[in-house]
Formats: C-alpha cells, structure tokens, sequence
C-alpha cells in the first residue's frame, strides 16, 4: 500500500484523483472472491459458476494483476473459486470446489467458515437406482450442535519428468487439517488431521461446528518440472469426490485390436424387478479409462476423476461403445467396447463415473465424481502363430490374426468373446451374423424335440420334479451357443489348458501348417485325430476356413447342467473322463484370473466377486440331431 500512496503523491490533486483508485484497490486487496461476487450481484450457486464470475473478476482486479500477485493463468481445467496464490486463506464454500495451480514447494491455506457449514444443505437430484456398487451411509456427528464436514481432495495436474529415465511419479500432494481459530494455516508440523493422498485422491469426514482451516503442500521434486493443479472441496451433504479401493472392470476378451469389459453387476439377489428395469432401460452411467502401462501420463493420479479425463490414452466415445447388458448371468451391467488398442500390449482399465451420473462440476452433490480401483490390467491378442518356446523367425512378420472379438449377438446372446475369423472371407459384422444363424439353425431340430415333451402339465406328470422344460431349453441355448461358436486364442499361446484345432489346414495368411513341424500340435499322431485335425464345428473348416487355433474349451458344468435339465428322452450324454472329455470340455482352474474354460458367466462379477469362482468345471461335437454324439478322438 505503501507504493500506491507513493504513486498518487506525483499527482498535483491527489487527494481527488485518487479516491476511485483506492477504494478499487482495497475492494480488490482485502474482500474475498465470494464477496467480490456478492458485491457485483453474481452468486456461487450462478448456473454458469465460470464466464460470469471471471469477467468481473478480471474488471476488479485489474490493478492487482500489476502487482504481481494473482496467478490469472491455469493449464486447461475448470475454475470455480478463483484466488490468490499467495500466504491469505481462501474461501471454500459447500459443493464448490477450490481449484489452483501450485508450485513445487509452496503451500496454499483454504477456510471453510462456519456460516457455510449451517448454511442450507443442497437439494436431493434424482439418482441412479439402488446398487451395491454406491452406498452412501451418512457420518454421525459427534454432538447435536455440529455437522459432518465432507472433505475431498483430487490432483487434476502434476509435474512430468525432466528425462525419460524418470519412470516414477513426482510426490503426492500433503492436506492439512485444523478445528482450531488458534491454528488458521495447518500445516505438517501443526494439525489436527493429515489426509493421506494416494494416486492424486484423499478424503475426510469430521465433526465441527466452527470454521474449518486447510494447508495443502506440494513437495518439491528435483526430477520433474511443472506445477500441479488440485480440487479441494468440502460438503455439508456427502463427499463431493469419492473413491472405492474395489475394482469395478472386468476383462471379457480382446481381439489384436479391441476389447470387451464389463462393470460388476449393478443388482443383487436382494434388487427388485423395478430397479432391474431401471438399470437396463436407462442410459449407461458408468466411463472407461484405458492406459497403456508403459504410459506413465496417469500413474499418481489413477483416483482422480479430472486426471483421467485429461491424460489417459483411451478417454472418448469416438474409441469406446458403451451400453448396458444382461449377458451371461442375466444381470445388469455396463458394457464397453474398446476399440484402437495395439496388439500384443497390456493396458489398465478404471471404471469412474462422472459427476452424481445426473450431473456435475460446481454447486453439484457428489459433482466431482467417483473412482473405483487403481486399474485392472489386460492383454490384447498377439495374432501371432508361434510363442517363443518355437523359432518363429520366420513368422513374426507375418501375423495370423485369426481370433475376432464377437459379442450382441441376437440369437446367442450369451457370446461375448473372440472366434476362430479369417479376415479375408467375413468382418466381424458378417462373422458374427453367419455364427449366429448358424446356432439358430441347430436349435430349430432341439425345439421340434422339445416340443414331443409334456411341458403344460401337473407337476406330478413332468419329467422332473426339480426341472422343467425353460430350464432345459435355457441349458441347450447355452450348451449351444458355446459349442458352436468355440473360445479362440491366438495359437502361439503355450497354456496347457487350450486346445489345438485344425492344425491340418493353412494358417489364415497362407502359410502351410507343414512349417510348424516343429510344434508338437503339428506331429503325425495328432494330425491324424479328430480333436486336433478338425474344429468342433464343422461350419467353421468347411465356410470360415481360419486356418490352425486354439481352443478354450467350454465348461464340463454347460454339459451337466443340459443332460440335468432335459428328459432323458432327448438322450443327451457327456463323455467320460479320459474317454473324449478332457478334449471336449475343460473345468475352470482354481486359484487363478484367467479364464480356463468357456462359460457364460466367465469373467462376470457380481457384487466385487467373480463368477471364475463360482463356476464349476459341456462340450461334444455338434451333430445335426439333438443328441451329443461322442466322436473318435
């Protein structure tokens, strides 16, 4: 202030002069953002929180943005409060998000007063149906006279590696907490709660009912450059950002170039009809971040919703369908289809939602969104015809690529992972349309059968007292639909539990299955067996023509459960052990994620645990009648 009336004392009036100048500098120096507004007519509740509010700003601060102390440029993110950067406080109020840029080794001081924490709580807004993936239980405060405080924390920014040799990230930005008057600028020496931030997110509930005070402290990294830029944010109604330590993604299957994921199921045993109804009528409420690992872009900032719609590779409907299904355990759930990915290449995959699902940003309840997980890793198709356990030198420029990724099928809907595919012949569009028809067709001659079966009758005069003729026709479609559209996998994947097909034929780029004498698929014994010389379904040799693969063979548990369910009429039968099963049907492994047999189910969650773990340990050949025939391996 000193140099303002040094300034005006050059005038020859400046008694006059300088009146407008200074009550426009002490507006500017001393009122808090909030009041400014407030002055100006604007609110912190205005529809648009961003335009208005900084056109105004930008007229009343005009004189300090001379003096250097207002930091009046951010690095592409949304502003709501906008303040100083220097040691003052700031003002927080409820649902409102502080958001600033802060240089390495610097602190920044926020209240949250005690007239916003009695203010009025906000509005309910219509939300999405009851799930056990989002409860809320409201904290209980400590004495009548105070509130729960819901404090969060999101760094949108960080500073990035000065050399590529940096792998890691830069520090976690530090938050600081104080109840006391006596201790306005918490810091880590004196608080009364640290919050703990883990990859860019911290969050904490207390009971007060006086102003609150925060610290937040960037840490100085030698190794990186840059600042970083954070939301703080406190609620008197619920966490305006949250965070759940369970994944909610689950991998499906890939293709070299794509890959299916679903949520966890959205319903439990105990969700009613209407909500069922609810979540798979409305739109998807649920978002998809994909990382490639060797992109380090995200790492310390997996947690932050407005971090991951900045900087993860895969962010975009242009590169992700999404929708809503009830494949393979008839719940709902959230499904994506990324597209654009590389082959051979492991992602992490972190499922957010954006806002309340309803809205978002300032103002909003819960407007800064929720994150699940760290990240759940994947690995695309290769497309490669060899691993390295044989000399594939003279391969590896030349991929098969005879998997395709298959799923919304209209017949078998259940199907939703790759296929035995040769390119040249059919698009996946095509491919999916011929496999479908073709179940279609085989489930024509079951339901003229089935049909023959007294099924509109006394329970007395069934063919079963704990089965009926749905649960039979529901078995068959499954048993079906995963017979003739088998589980693919690249064939230079070494896992014992897949199954060499077709090793007698070209490989889909024109290669001779003769090349690879050296792999023991490929020796005379096995080329002369049905089990290896043929696919399962015969349509696939004599139509698709994709040339050598393998086989994840469906689930023992799909053929009992057909021949539990039907009349024994139907003559349905499944091989023995050592007589034809272990080349027709595989049992899921325990103690493992990966899918070692071929289930609707496989790879589903519901409530956080996978159906891998459920799912038991069906598969003969398909013949044109509805028997299982048992074919000379």
């Amino acid at each position: 202030m000193r140099s303002f009336w040094i300034a005006c004392s050059e005038l020859r009036s400046p008694s006059l002069l300088c009146v407008p100048w200074f009550l426009a500098y002490l507006l500017a120096h001393f009122l808090c953002p909030q009041q400014i507004s407030a002055v100006n007519g604007d609110s912190i509740a205005h529809e648009d929180h961003n335009h208005p509010r900084l056109q105004k700003l930008s007229q009343v601060l005009a004189l300090r943005s001379e003096v250097g102390n207002y930091e009046s440029e951010f690095i592409g993110f949304d502003r709501s409060i906008i303040g100083r950067a220097g040691g003052d406080n700031q003002n927080l109020a409820s649902n409102a998000p502080g958001q600033l840029n802060i240089e390495q080794g610097s602190t920044q001081f926020w209240t949250f007063s005690n007239q916003s924490l009695y203010g009025p709580k906000a509005p309910s807004t219509p939300g999405l149906p009851s799930s056990p993936l989002m409860t809320f239980v409201p904290a209980t405060p400590d004495s009548p006279d105070e509130r729960i405080l819901y404090i969060s924390l999101t760094t949108c920014l960080q500073p990035t590696p000065k050399t590529s040799s940096q792998t890691g990230p830069p520090g976690q930005l530090e938050l600081y907490v104080s109840k006391s008057s006596g201790n306005t600028q918490p810091n880590a020496a004196d608080k009364d709660y640290a919050v703990a931030i883990v990859e860019g997110f911290g969050s904490l509930n207390i009971s007060v009912k006086g102003d609150v005070f925060f610290g937040i402290s960037a840490p100085g990294n030698k190794d990186f450059t840059g600042v970083y830029n954070y939301q703080l944010t406190a609620s008197v109604d619920r966490f305006y950002a949250s965070n759940s330590t369970e994944p909610n993604v689950n991998f499906v299957d890939s293709d070299t170039s794509s890959a299916l994921l679903y949520t966890n199921s959205t319903t439990n045993d105990n969700s009613s009809a209407a909500d069922i109804k609810q979540w798979m009528n409305g739109p998807p409420p649920f978002s998809i971040f994909v990382q490639n690992i060797d992109n380090p872009s995200i790492q310390g900032m997996r947690h932050s919703v407005c971090a991951l719609q900045n900087f993860a590779d895969a962010r975009s409907p242009a590169v992700i369908d999404a929708g809503m299904t009830s494949a393979g355990d008839g719940r709902p759930k959230q499904q994506f289809h990324v597209r654009n990915l590389n082959a051979s290449s492991t992602y992490y995959a972190i499922t957010a939602i954006i806002g309340n699902s309803t809205d978002s940003g300032n103002g909003v309840v819960g407007g800064g969104g929720m994150v699940w997980g760290s990240g759940s890793t994947f690995t695309t198709k290769s497309g490669m015809l060899f691993s390295d356990v044989v000399d594939k030198s003279a391969h590896n420029s030349c991929p098969d690529n005879n998997c395709a990724l298959l799923f919304n099928l209209t017949f078998c809907s259940s199907v939703a992972y790759s296929a035995p595919a040769n390119f040249s012949h059919f698009n996946v569009t095509v491919l999916g349309q011929k496999y479908d028809a073709y179940a279609r067709d085989q489930y024509t001659n079951f339901s003229r059968s089935l049909q023959q079966i007294a099924c509109d009758t006394t329970s007395s005069a069934q063919y079963s007292l704990a089965r009926n003729c749905d649960d039979c026709d529901k078995a068959y479609r499954e048993w079906l639909c995963a017979v003739t559209i088998p589980r693919c996998e690249d064939y230079s994947n070494p896992a014992s539990y897949l199954q060499p097909r077709a090793v007698n034929q070209s490989f889909a780029n024109a290669t001779l299955a003769a090349q690879a004498a050296n792999d023991p698929a490929f020796n005379a014994q096995n080329r002369s067996r049905v089990a290896f010389s043929q696919s399962r379904n015969p349509m696939i040799d004599s139509d698709i023509q994709p040339g050598p693969y393998k086989e994840v063979l469906p689930c023992s548990d799909l053929c009992y459960n057909l021949v539990q369910s039907c009349p024994a009429s139907l003559q349905f039968v499944c091989p023995l052990q050592n007589h034809g099963l272990n080349y027709t049907y595989g049992t899921q492994k325990r103690g493992t994620l990966d899918i070692t047999c071929n289930s609707p189910r496989a790879g589903i969650s519901i409530g956080g645990a996978s159906a891998l773990k459920r799912i038991g340990t069906l598969v003969a050949w398909v013949a044109s009648g509805v028997a299982l025939v048992i074919m000379d391996i």
